[in-house]
């Protein structure tokens, strides 16, 4: 009876209240509340089954988001969550219970005006019904695509050639200019923290005795009574900076030191100071030693005495641009490396005759053992460069997640039954962010040692390029992570801008993001054997069921990106098996036997006519990658088996003949081959001890007494047809 139905609605109470807005939503269709809120629905409201099955769906769905800790917010809710729920629910469900989830989940974007809190902000599968969303999560199907591979493998080789060969430059220039920066700062550098700077103010502040100074009279636009904020700046940074109190900065650190110094004045706490009084009205001011108060004299002999050592590497500018022409020295990158500091004194660009000679003698000094090719904006360029291809690299060969990229911390790599690993958070689904471990490779492990040496972070090897600012709270480490995605992005965007000082191969046009180079590996590993117990294991999939669960098969089933490509690999990997064939060949020997020997022969003739004929190739026959590609071309669908091989061709194979009409043509079945009688089947002397077996084993069963006259007449006639293939086997061995 309806009057006795009962709908279960979830405990947690937020989405208790979701679930009983929609439900009043479905029930009231055409109320106004729901035309004020601009919803519009058929005049007849729903169903009592459908909402009571809306509140058993949403009563899962709850369960699920709290277990997961999900965002209350389902606007930060990404399609990718959404679709983790069907997978988790596919596990237990079929797809009409997966369709009837996805219509639950879209009530949630169809009712969001109504909802309080709001719902959802977009379609997790637009474009797609319940049905076929149901049908690709029950099959294992994900939504995530691949990466194709004309974009993987240049990809991966740009990806590598910087973190083998560009990186040690890369970063040893970096090292390098810090080094300068920390002598040019010496102990200066020490008191200029922003923390030092506000310990000291408010010492001097708090210090009875202390006096502001302000301008004594009118002074270049300043009244008087004006503090003089430059030289209580100068004082308090040793000379080093006049915009501690800078008025155009809007930070609350600067806020705060101008109203401290200010309450001192407007309390009467000033000391009146003339403009020929100055700086030294607060005691020694220290400055800092710059090229500019340096006699001409001095700073050429520097100039001579830096260029003398043939170890130094004059920075010249690589390609032109609005600051100069190629081959055109950085003046200012000089500048720094000659003196041993980052202050800008304008030793080669003041446009002065010693300038225009200093100059003429650094052109005469390059030399291409003492260039260092920069470009503008170099090395902040090149280390996000860096970065980037130690991301791409690691996430490629791996299977992390994003996530679990971004928590690689230093000294992360380990050794886990035997092999190398890395160790890292699992964070997705998993609110114990356990320590996990994921097998690697050697240049894996290059690619994570780059990235240690890189990041400035003291515990993550990804972090933001800069260390974080003096003007962050005490204890602040600044940010670990990055953005990846842009990073891959201005990756692929530079290595096409430079590919003719780099040489690499262009990278086509293409979208890819962190999660799926997780999609691609997968499919190139699941080609491999036990490739599903394997994803599982490095996938993090694991479960009682041969290591690997439902979601694995999704992330290792082949798609039309990489189909293609495997083609390719099988036909060269059959390509290869015939190399030895072709060798015996060329001796005249026969390698076949059975009714397709003769094209078999026929093509390796060709291929070794071909070869003999072409010097280039003659010259190259020693080359076993010569003879593969030839091999590979003459013999495209060759399909090496256990017992036979086939060189398939459809009008002539007798496996079709078991198939429907509609269904003969597409590919060989090498189960329903029948060796002895098809046109296509090639026997070897790989093949012959399965088929001198099977003699045996015949031989052995007629020997026994007791079978029926139906049964040894059939035994009788496939040993006929064994023997006649044996027989054939003679000739080989006899050749060989």
């Amino acid at each position: 009876m309806k009057s006795a139905w009962r709908a279960s609605f979830p405990t947690d109470p937020l989405w208790n209240l979701r679930t009983r807005e929609i439900a009043f939503g479905m029930l009231n269709s055409s109320h106004k509340i729901l035309r004020d809120a601009g919803l519009f629905f058929r005049a007849e409201n729903w169903s009592l089954p459908s909402v009571r099955q809306m509140c058993d769906k949403m009563r899962l769905i709850a369960t699920w988001a709290v277990e997961q800790q999900m965002p209350h917010d389902l606007a930060a809710w990404a399609a990718e969550d959404w679709q983790d729920y069907l997978d988790h629910h596919a596990l237990t469900s079929g797809t009409s219970t997966l369709a009837n989830d996805v219509l639950t989940i879209r009530r949630l974007l169809d009712f969001a005006p109504l909802l309080t809190g709001g719902g959802l902000s977009e379609d997790p599968w637009p474009g797609k019904s319940a049905a076929e969303v149901a049908e690709r999560t029950y099959t294992g199907e994900l939504s995530t695509p691949s990466i194709p591979p004309a974009i993987w493998w240049p990809l991966l080789r740009a990806a590598w050639f910087y973190i083998d060969d560009m990186a040690p430059q890369i970063l040893e220039r970096r090292d390098q200019q810090a080094a300068a920066v920390a002598a040019s700062a010496g102990i200066r550098h020490q008191t200029h923290r922003a923390r030092d700077i506000d310990v000291k103010l408010a010492a001097w502040v708090q210090d009875p005795a202390s006096l502001v100074p302000v301008h004594a009279r009118d002074f270049r636009g300043y009244p008087a009574g004006t503090v003089m904020w430059s030289t209580l700046s100068l004082w308090l940074t040793g000379g080093v900076s006049q915009g501690v109190f800078k008025t155009g900065r809007d930070s609350g650190r600067h806020q705060m030191r101008r109203r401290m110094v200010q309450q001192l004045a407007d309390a009467g706490r000033v000391r009146p100071v003339t403009a020929k009084e100055g700086r030294a009205a607060l005691g020694v001011v220290d400055q800092p030693v710059r090229g500019r108060n340096r006699r001409p004299d001095d700073l050429d002999a520097q100039v001579k005495k830096w260029l003398a050592d043939p170890a130094n590497r004059i920075p010249v500018r690589r390609e032109s641009s609005v600051h100069g022409p190629a081959g055109e020295p950085v003046w200012l990158t000089l500048e720094s490396r000659v003196f041993g500091t980052v202050t800008r004194a304008n030793v080669f660009t003041s446009g002065t005759a010693r300038t225009r000679q200093r100059q003429q003698w650094v052109r005469e000094a390059i030399t291409e053992d003492r260039t260092d090719y920069i470009e503008d904006g170099d090395l902040e360029h090149a280390l996000r460069m860096v970065r980037a291809a130690c991301y791409v690299f690691i996430a490629a060969l791996t299977l992390m997640r994003d996530s679990e990229l971004q928590e690689i911390e230093r000294n992360s790599i380990v050794e886990h039954y035997g092999s190398p690993a890395i160790a890292s958070r699992k964070v997705k689904h998993d609110e114990s962010r356990p320590r996990l471990k994921w097998w690697i490779t050697e240049p894996v492990a290059q690619a994570v040692a780059v990235a240690e040496r890189l990041s400035w972070h003291d515990s993550h090897i990804f972090a933001t390029l800069a260390p974080p600012s003096g003007f962050l709270p005490e204890g602040t480490r600044g940010r670990a992570g990055f953005d990846a995605f842009r990073d891959i992005d201005f990756f692929i965007e530079n290595i096409n801008k430079t590919l003719d000082r780099t040489g690499l191969e262009p990278i086509p046009e293409g979208l890819v993001r962190p999660h799926m180079f997780r999609k691609t590996m997968a499919i190139i590993t699941a080609q491999q054997p036990d490739g599903e117990i394997a994803l599982g294991i490095q996938l993090k999939h694991a479960a009682r069921r041969a290591l690997a669960n439902r979601v694995t098969g999704g992330y290792g089933r082949m798609d039309a990106n990489w189909s293609k490509e495997f083609d390719n690999q099988l036909e060269l990997a059959a390509a290869r098996r015939l190399v030895e064939l072709l060798k015996a060949r060329r001796q005249g020997d026969p390698v076949a036997v059975g009714p397709g020997a003769a094209r078999l022969h026929a093509g390796l003739d060709k291929v070794i006519k071909a070869m003999d004929s072409d010097p280039h190739l003659q010259a190259q026959i020693a080359d076993e990658r010569m003879q593969v590609s030839l091999l590979r071309d003459e013999f495209a669908q060759l399909h090496f088996g256990t017992i036979n091989h086939c060189l398939w061709q459809a009008s002539t194979a007798e496996c079709q003949n078991q198939l429907p009409p509609e269904q003969r043509g597409k590919q060989p079945l090498l189960g329903a081959c029948q060796p002895g009688k098809c046109r296509n089947s090639v026997l070897t002397l790989e093949n012959a001890p399965y088929w001198i077996a099977e003699e045996g084993d015949l031989q052995d069963t007629l020997r026994r007494e007791r079978l029926s006259p139906p049964r040894r007449e059939s035994i009788e006639i496939r040993l006929t047809e064994v023997q006649s293939v044996t027989a054939q086997f003679a000739n080989l061995q006899g050749a060989h």
